[in-house]
């Protein structure tokens, strides 16, 4: 942990040396005056500094998505070359600059706040370095607003196709918009020469970006939990071998809450992994977190679902619970308790639905559900699914 704080530390303070020097150097280059260059170097320091503090808040609270806090090097990489890059952008013709692209790349490995924050930081360094206006910086500003939102719900399938056409049209549309209204240039074919070469660059460079975060990030990830979900995985005959009921307990629990998931949209892998190993620790007859969470990262679990089982294995009543927590607990319990009367008579005849309504009632009256974040509708779902489920619970005898 101390030697990860080190280099953690290390990045950081070479993210913000880089960018103070690179912009002290380009301000000179480009004949900037004194106050100029000051002016520049200060918001260069202040800019990284925000950004490290960004980064780090989300960071300690987890909501980075596709597992981006685990993987800070890959930001900061990122983030420092496209820094390069822009540092050499003042050599061009402003409407050539491929900001909408430098916006998506930083906002798919952080999260959309740090890739609106982190893009528009490099654009004004840019303008600042430059010498230039504020027409430019407001050109870029809002095509990289538009393409960060269209492009922050990628799936696995990464269809990304009307979000690329929509953020180029909208980028080129403004930088014709920038021509006519601020250089008073009449409309006419030479001005959309410019925009449209920026479109087709742009386009180039975020068909490099997609398929890389495609192949690097969101196939791994899918990998990663197809491996971990898959009843013969190595953990799960773990606990097998342990328990056949706790196994036999993970593996009923899993199927209703995929039928629930399902139904109100939730996030069927990261279920699917809570309903497996939140129970895990069996296998090591240690319910101390620390070693929970050992137990994990010797596995290789991604952090988003070291997370949700964190929160599952240390939730207590009356806390706060998310939708896939409380869908899980709701099915788990269904589960235990049909196991545990059909152990003692195989042959008991139970009411179904009056078990599921007992069971919500219980959870209700201990105030579980003031607490979680499923939907009304989402507990409606729930327990309408689970009163569905009669053939499938007499396979349990």
């Amino acid at each position: 942990m101390e030697k990860k704080s080190t280099n953690q530390a290390a990045v950081y303070s070479l993210l913000f040396a880089v960018q103070c020097l690179g912009v002290l150097v380009a301000a000179l280059a480009y004949g900037q005056g004194l106050s100029e260059v000051i002016r520049a170097s200060v918001s260069a320091g202040i800019g990284a500094g925000i950004l490290l503090f960004l980064w780090e808040d989300h960071a300690l609270r987890g909501d980075l998505p596709c597992d981006n806090g685990s993987h800070p090097r890959r930001f900061f990489c990122a983030y420092l070359a496209s820094f390069a890059m822009t540092m050499f952008m003042p050599l061009i013709v402003a409407d050539s600059w491929p900001f909408v692209s430098v916006y998506v790349l930083l906002s798919l490995l952080s999260c959309p706040l740090i890739g609106v924050y982190a893009g528009t930081e490099l654009l004004m360094l840019t303008i600042l370095v430059q010498g230039g206006g504020l027409p430019e910086f407001f050109m870029y500003v809002f095509a990289g607003f538009i393409a960060v939102g269209l492009f922050r719900r990628l799936d696995e399938q990464m269809h990304g196709g009307m979000a690329l056409f929509i953020s180029l049209l909208t980028q080129t549309v403004l930088l014709v918009c920038y021509h006519v209204m601020f250089l008073n240039e009449p409309l006419s074919v030479s001005v959309l020469i410019v925009p449209i070469i920026n479109a087709f660059i742009n386009f180039a460079l975020l068909i490099m970006i997609l398929n890389a975060f495609s192949f690097y990030v969101i196939r791994r990830d899918a990998e990663r939990y197809a491996e971990i979900n898959d009843p013969a995985y190595a953990l799960m005959l773990r606990i097998r071998e342990t328990s056949e009921t706790e196994y036999q307990r993970a593996i009923h629990t899993d199927y209703l809450t995929q039928r629930v998931a399902a139904a109100i949209g939730l996030d069927q892998r990261i279920v699917r992994c809570c309903s497996y190993y939140h129970r895990a620790a069996i296998v090591l007859n240690d319910r101390d977190l620390e070693n929970n969470l050992t137990l994990y990262r010797t596995y290789h679990f991604p952090e988003e679902a070291i997370r949700a089982l964190t929160e599952l294995i240390t939730h207590k009543k009356g806390e706060p619970l998310s939708a896939e927590a409380t869908v899980i607990t709701l099915c788990e319990t269904m589960i235990a308790s049909l196991q545990f009367m059909f152990q003692k008579n195989s042959q008991i005849k139970v009411d179904y639905a009056l078990l599921v309504d007992k069971i919500f009632e219980k959870k209700e009256s201990e105030g579980e559900f003031l607490n979680s974040a499923l939907s009304v509708r989402g507990l409606r779902v729930t327990r309408e699914l689970l009163k569905k489920e009669t053939l499938y619970y007499d396979f349990l005898r």
